[in-house]
This record gives structure tokens, sequence and C-alpha cells, in this order.
């Protein structure tokens, strides 16, 4: 047993925050997806994401939660291109947007709430700024990434996490050694400017960040996949149902 799992029982989970109770009202998740519709027309229409987001929030009575998921459900395209297909991913390497990709899988294995935009993604409501504390279901998350990385048959697997974040270099060496466990050719390196080497990277990126998404790389949803195929019980709220004009 490893260091983060004899210590997991003591860590925190990535559960809902309390004023996640707004998904279990009906109305309240009705009015967010007008809202997010809202969003996604005026943005298409060349309005200004932070002016836009404002009018939309204003309009609706949207409270900071609520403005949290607007931000991250709306989009201001009709299509994305660039999504490769499970079967294309065979003898590719693959770079990982680490905070990403991991806090996302934290969440839908704690139970907290995931939302799916108009995009299809699905995207955690987590507000890590600065800092990161690994959770109880942190190496279950790095797990379930590397195992189905490996039954893809990818190369090699290069992870990315943000420097000044706290606990990326330790989070790093954890992901090295689930890489080492399952024979799987992985790096995993805290970076600066991580957005910045995704979008440089020639084979194929995962993350659920929009503007990277819309640059012009390839990209593999793997959250989605891991999510649908091995986390049965996410709670995941769809906003992105209401469609856009």
């Amino acid at each position: 047993m490893s260091e983060a799992s004899s210590a997991g029982h003591r860590r925190r989970h990535r559960g809902a925050a309390p004023e996640d109770a707004l998904f279990d009202d009906p109305g309240r998740v009705e009015k967010l997806r007008k809202a997010v519709a809202d969003l996604s027309w005026l943005r298409r229409r060349g309005y200004t994401p932070k002016a836009s987001a404002e009018l939309v929030g204003n309009r609706y009575q949207l409270t900071s939660r609520e403005r949290l998921a607007l931000s991250h459900a709306s989009w201001d395209r009709s299509e994305r291109s660039g999504e490769l297909e499970p079967e294309e991913l065979a003898g590719m390497r693959v770079c990982i947007d680490g905070f990403n990709l991991l806090i996302t899988l934290e969440t839908a294995l704690g139970g907290g709430v995931l939302i799916r935009g108009i995009d299809g993604r699905i995207r955690d409501l987590a507000n890590v700024h600065g800092n990161y504390s690994l959770r109880a279901e942190t190496e279950e998350a790095i797990a379930l990434a590397t195992v189905e990385l490996k039954r893809l048959k990818v190369s090699e697997v290069l992870w990315y996490f943000d420097r000044p974040v706290s606990n990326s270099g330790r989070l790093a060496a954890l992901v090295r050694r689930w890489g080492e466990k399952l024979k799987l050719a992985t790096e995993a390196k805290a970076v600066d400017r991580v957005d910045s080497r995704l979008r440089e990277c020639e084979d194929v990126v995962v993350t659920a960040d929009a503007a990277i998404l819309d640059s012009g790389v390839r990209w593999f949803d793997l959250a989605g996949r891991i999510v649908a195929g091995r986390i049965p019980g996410a709670r995941i709220v769809d906003l992105g149902s209401a469609g856009v004009g």
C-alpha cells in the first residue's frame, strides 16, 4: 500500500459543497439552463465573456455558485473539431491537463456535482486557485486514468501540473508511480504555463478547458469516457439541454 493510500482515510472527500443543494431544485436548474442558453447566444454574437456573463447573471439573479456553473456550461461555438475516437489513440502520445482531469474524476468519485455544458463536456465546480490538497479519491482517480490509457494502447503519457499550485510536485510523483506500477510509459511534471504546453502538444490533448479545445488541438474526452464507463453513480447536472438560439 502506498503512502497516499494509507493516508487516504484521513483525507477529506471531494464531495458536494453545501451550496450545491441548489442543484436538487428542478426550478433552479431549469432557470440555470435558460441562463446558459442566453449566455451562449450572446457570446456567439460577439459579446465579451465577462460583460455578457454579468448581464445574464444579473438578469436571472444567480448566486455565485450558479454563476460559476454558468461560465463552465456556456459556449460560443456551434461545433468543435479535433476530437478523436478511442480507437485512434493506439500508439499515440497523450498530453494531460493534470489538475483539470484529476479534480473532475475526484469529484465524480466523491459524490460532488459535475455539470454537462452545451458542448457536451462534463466539468467540475471546484475552485482551485493556487491551493490543491490530495483527497480520499485522488489515488483512485489516478489509477482509473492510467488503466484507461493503457486499455487505449497509447504509447506515452505526459501529465502537466501547474507548478504554482500547492502539492503539484507531490501529485506528479504519485502519477509517475502509478505509471510504473501499470507499466505504462508515463511522465508527470510540475511546470509553468500549462495551457501553452498543451496547445503545443503535437499528438493528443486531454482537457475540458474550452479555450484549449478550440485552439486547434487534437483532443480526447478521457474524463467523459471514464465517468460514463467506470463511475456510474456520478452526479451529473445537464445544463446544456435547453439549447441555444
